[in-house]
């Protein structure tokens, strides 16, 4: 009797397991659909489940997973770690923390996951296509294209889809990435996760309007899809469609408020609509919770320039060198960070290096033009630099406008007349321009050319005092006394703003 209670002891324990086994499965693909279709809502109920289940890999590889969505890579990196450390051979958790390093910036650290990976490892379509997709990622797109044409025709057809798209845009075949775009659209209910990436790749080729199109379904069918609402809002903010844009953001907040995609998209709605300031406290939101990504330093350097602040401009910039030592780009950003930070012998060095690897390269070749016209020493070869640039690119403005800067501040009105006419010509709608176009008409003691350049600029930008200040000088040349004390006034008002308040 005693035996037999203990066989049914036993019985019941593995049937126990069994149950709890099924259980724990269920829950886990529950977890990873979640995280496939943007719905981040479960991420409180995967947390209990990895802290339940502390030796369960996998339950820490789609927490690793979720973070990466939220762009929180650090996290998401250690988790993933964690995963390999409870199991050394699972191959998801290798090519997920390729990704990562990736996004992190740490190419070689990609790289090397990815060159351990051996042909023996790849079992089944879905390692074939995670590993196809980092290698694309990585600039593999051979190796990548030939593990996709290994795939079954549905995947090939739905999750390789952004795949397919970013290498075919790479290799120029507009025939066959033309024909994606229906079968991106075609998969929008079923792989909503697939279609946002496509979108991705969309957006990353200048294809916004299609993007938007494709995006709007998606959130139309999964309106819980954070991704998906702030990608839309970003294209939308591409394509100057701010309503929607603030929309889309608002949905996107209630979801996921402490997203730093969402902090970063609110950024770039703001630096639209001209607020440096607040996309600068946004910026440095997000940078907070994840202080390496790439994306989100780049653009902080942007914006603290426009906020004025240009030592923290200069130190992401030096950041985002340490990460991507050979990243043109962000040397060109840290040699314009360093010239508003007045650090000109470290902006020439960095721009003149930008220049030799980047000859044809028109803000380059301005920024460069700048750091010499900041020494007055190097006042001639400033010049002859930005003449390079018109020469370079005839329709490059502000190349010719600070051509007509350096000569107005020598009096040379002449040749600084000629060079603010061609920049009022190629931007016909840039206030400063034009603010200066008709101050050097003043200073020729041409008042009817002046009037009319002069207006349209306090027009765009009524808060300029100096524009104040010119044309009160115009209409007393002209003798129209009242609109003379009624600039004059403004004028006082813009530059003493605390007095007149008081």
């Amino acid at each position: 009797m005693k035996n037999k209670l203990i066989r049914l002891a036993r019985i019941f324990l593995l049937l126990l397991c069994f149950a709890l086994s099924i259980w724990s499965q269920n829950n886990l693909v529950r977890f990873e659909k979640s995280i496939e279709e943007g719905n981040l809502t479960i991420e409180k109920d995967l947390f209990q489940y990895v802290i339940a289940n502390p030796k369960d890999a996998n339950g820490f590889l789609l927490l690793s997973k979720l973070r990466l969505k939220q762009n929180r890579l650090n996290e998401a990196k250690s988790l993933s770690q964690k995963a390999l450390s409870l199991d050394s051979n699972l191959l998801s958790a290798k090519l997920n923390l390729a990704s990562i390093h990736y996004k992190l910036g740490e190419i070689e650290q990609s790289r090397s996951i990815l060159n351990s990976i051996s042909d023996t490892e790849i079992k089944g379509d879905s390692t074939r296509l995670m590993l196809a997709q980092n290698l694309a990622k990585m600039g593999d797109c051979p190796r990548a294209i030939n593990l996709v044409d290994k795939l079954a025709l549905k995947i090939k057809n739905t999750e390789a889809l952004p795949l397919r798209a970013k290498c075919y845009s790479e290799k120029d075949d507009k025939k066959d990435y033309f024909s994606l775009i229906p079968l991106a659209f075609s998969i929008v209910k079923t792989n909503p996760e697939i279609a946002v990436n496509f979108a991705e790749i969309l957006t990353q080729g200048g294809m916004k309007k299609n993007a938007v199109e494709l995006l709007r379904l998606v959130v139309t069918s999964h309106p819980k899809n954070v991704e998906a609402l702030l990608l839309l809002a970003k294209s939308e903010i591409y394509l100057k469609d701010l309503a929607k844009a603030k929309l889309h953001l608002a949905q996107a907040e209630k979801l996921s408020p402490n997203s730093t995609e969402l902090f970063f998209v609110k950024s770039l709605l703001e630096s639209e609509q001209g607020e440096s300031q607040k996309a600068f406290d946004l910026l440095e939101k997000s940078l907070a919770i994840n202080p390496n990504d790439v994306q989100i330093l780049g653009q902080f350097v942007i914006i603290a320039m426009r906020a004025n602040y240009p030592s923290k401009a200069v130190r992401a910039a030096e950041k985002l060198l340490q990460i991507q030592p050979d990243n043109l780009d962000f040397l060109y950003l840290y040699g314009a960070a360093s010239l508003q930070n007045k650090n000109l012998a470290v902006a020439e060095n960095s721009l003149v290096k930008f220049m030799e690897n980047r000859p044809n390269d028109s803000r380059g070749c301005v920024a460069l033009g700048l750091v010499l016209a900041a020494q007055p020493e190097k006042l001639d070869v400033a010049r002859q630099q930005m003449q390079k640039c018109l020469a370079m690119n005839p329709n490059n403005s502000e190349a010719a406008y600070q051509l007509g800067l350096s000569y107005k501040a020598n009096g040379e009105i002449v040749k600084a007349t000629e060079y603010l006419e061609i920049a009022a010509k190629l931007t016909p709608d840039n206030a400063n321009v034009l603010r200066d176009l008709g101050t050097v008409y003043l200073q020729n003691t041409m008042e009817t050319k002046a009037r009319p350049v002069l207006e349209k600029s306090v027009a765009i930008n009524p808060n300029d005092s100096e524009t104040h200040f010119q044309l009160s000088r115009l209409y007393n040349l002209v003798g129209e006394r009242e609109l003379a004390r009624k600039h004059l006034e403004i004028f006082q008002k813009l530059r003493n703003p605390k007095k007149e308040g008081m």
